[in-house]
């Protein structure tokens, strides 16, 4: 029983939730009072898209560890799974513990002897864990009151409240910037917002920058030990950049920040080439950067486009920097339409496919010569591309 749990958790770790629920679920009957057991078999069927058997596994091994002692992780997902007043008193059990656990930390009060049993080589990296956990949560409360609770009187307050202790605890994590830019939009303060905006993602393109030279680094290395986890854990911490820097290139272009929005999608793109809100976001910034270098109001039948952003584009302005921007936006959305036409284009979001779509037929459709295949030896002038035809045929 003692190694089921870690190596679940191990295949979560490389998002192969399936091997995880395979081999858990041989040994549900046996530990049904196991709250440790049913937190990752709840986080399993999660990950398996099972969520009506997750919330009822959870709920469980909430009410077999209620003070949240035997690990906070389930009353977390749990809180989010539920939402609303329900869901921030689950978030709110295990935030309390965490919290707890945290000023333990602080005041050296640490039980060594439980630490050398555990998964974390000191205290600093047992504190690391307890903060990333301390702001997954606070950014699921925040989620909610931004949501579920946001015609509650204090949800204003509690966003500003959850924030701040968020930055409090980690000032530099560039997660809280970016949800606190979200904060600043939504109560209209948009000079705040565009500074958490703009800091953000320095802090972001730093964390990039050192995962990339970490990889590096271990590249130029010849053999080593030991260093096969160090390596896998960025790996991972590296794609773990994608969302969150998808969802900032969208507080971008909410905040006309379109410069700021093409770098963020482009960095998204050196990660993984095949993200398609990248493109299409990078896409819409050029677009959008267009259409406000155009005339901001213009009149049509004795109308006026109080919003650029509104504007068709056979009235933009035929300028050459126009022109460009808008010949940019449809060469990305052609590598979107690769994207969306390929084996991978089923995982995408059917309406960010149509998204896509509709701003690329915009724009005249895709461009059909990069769409064509790339031809080979195109400098190799011995090739007989008559004979290579001839040859095909008979064959």
């Amino acid at each position: 029983m003692n190694d089921i749990i870690p190596q679940a958790r191990g295949f979560l770790s490389t998002s192969q939730p399936e091997k995880a629920l395979e081999i858990l679920t041989p040994h549900i009957a046996s530990n049904s009072s196991s709250p440790e057991f049913l937190a990752i078999l709840g986080e399993t069927l999660l990950e398996n898209n099972e969520l009506k058997q997750a919330y009822n596994v959870l709920i469980q091994a909430c009410e077999l560890d209620p003070d949240a002692s035997l690990g906070v992780e389930k009353f977390l997902y749990l809180g989010q799974i539920i939402g609303g007043a329900d869901g921030l008193n689950y978030i709110n059990t295990g935030l309390n513990k965490l919290n707890e656990i945290l000023a333990n930390i602080n005041e050296g009060s640490v039980d060594e002897q439980e630490l050398a049993k555990s998964v974390y080589r000191d205290v600093d990296e047992y504190k690391a864990w307890v903060i990333k956990k301390l702001n997954s949560g606070i950014f699921a409360s925040i989620e909610i009151w931004m949501t579920d609770l946001c015609m509650e009187p204090e949800a204003e307050s509690k966003c500003n409240e959850l924030i701040d202790y968020s930055l409090s605890i980690d000032a530099e994590n560039p997660e809280s910037l970016s949800i606190l830019s979200s904060i600043r939009i939504s109560q209209q303060r948009q000079q705040e917002a565009v500074e958490a905006l703009n800091k953000s993602w320095e802090l972001f393109k730093l964390q990039k920058t050192k995962l990339e030279d970490f990889a590096n680094t271990k590249e130029t290395k010849e053999g080593g030990s030991g260093n096969g986890e160090d390596a896998f854990e960025v790996g991972l911490e590296y794609v773990e950049l994608i969302q969150p820097l998808v969802t900032l290139s969208r507080y971008a272009i909410e905040l006309e920040q379109y410069d700021t929005a093409i770098d963020i999608a482009s960095n998204i793109q050196d990660i993984n080439d095949s993200i398609l809100d990248a493109f299409y976001i990078e896409a819409l910034a050029n677009l959008f950067k267009a259409k406000q270098m155009s005339t901001a109001k213009i009149a049509t039948n004795s109308d006026e486009f109080d919003d650029y952003r509104e504007l068709e584009i056979s009235q933009l302005k035929n300028t050459p920097e126009i022109k460009q921007l808008l010949a940019d936006s449809r060469l990305i959305l052609t590598s979107a339409y690769k994207i969306v036409n390929s084996e991978l284009g089923d995982e995408n979001d059917p309406v960010l496919v149509q998204q896509v779509n509709e701003l690329l037929n915009q724009l005249g459709g895709p461009i059909m010569s990069e769409l064509m295949p790339k031809r080979e030896n195109l400098d190799d002038e011995d090739v007989d591309w008559e004979a290579e035809i001839v040859s095909g045929d008979e064959e």
